[in-house]
């Protein structure tokens, strides 16, 4: 993914119907720093659920934000390095829920496909994230997601708790292979929720358990 993209005119979404983001306090001021740097993602957020990723622009993303692209880029240099940094707080967001949700279960076969399944279905449920696999935004957004350190150290930490005694390189061999099955599943679903689970089941555990 190119770190900027073209903005042409027809390209620049979202970026005069947003002045209640005008008007804030000084966006570089030292204090504020990473409060503006959270703010731009959650406008960056609705962008994406009203105009698709691939269709948001920096142009767009400044003019929505209420603040000039020179600033917009001391925050993010380009739209990839904004793509990343919503991947990682969004699993960030999505660790905790996963979590919870296998902690409920009482061994690690369960526990795994708990973790698998909720994290498949938190993303269809976002409307935010679900765009990032539709077909015009799916090869792209599969590549960031395999990247992300944060996915993968979430992937390998959890893999850790159930798995304690793999070692430690092969842990995260198994944590990387796991986010493409998840990215798989998302990218080109099952017949159902249940032949996803079973998929899960039958095909994911006995190799990441193994």
């Amino acid at each position: 993914m190119s770190p900027s993209m073209p903005e042409s005119p027809a390209e620049e979404h979202g970026g005069t119907s947003r002045g209640d983001h005008r008007g804030t306090e000084p966006w570089l001021a030292p204090e504020r720093a990473d409060l503006a740097a959270q703010r731009i993602l959650d406008v960056a957020e609705e962008l994406f659920i009203e105009h698709g990723v691939p269709a948001v622009t920096m142009r767009g993303l400044a003019a929505a934000a209420g603040c000039s692209r020179a600033t917009l880029y001391r925050y993010y240099p380009g739209k990839s390095e904004v793509l990343a940094a919503y991947v990682d707080r969004a699993a960030g967001e999505l660790g905790a829920a996963i979590g919870s949700v296998a902690d409920d279960e009482a061994d690690p076969a369960a526990q795994l496909i708990a973790a698998v399944t909720t994290a498949i279905t938190g993303v269809r449920s976002n409307p935010a994230l679900r765009t990032w696999f539709t077909a015009d935004a799916a090869g792209s957004s599969a590549d960031l997601a395999l990247l992300s350190p944060a996915i993968e150290e979430m992937a390998a930490g959890f893999l850790a708790r159930i798995t304690p005694d793999t070692d430690g390189a092969e842990r995260r061999d198994r944590a990387r292979w796991l986010v493409r099955v998840i990215v798989s599943l998302l990218t080109t679903p099952g017949a159902s929720a249940d032949d996803e689970r079973d998929m899960v089941a039958r095909f994911v555990v006995p190799v990441v358990l193994a």
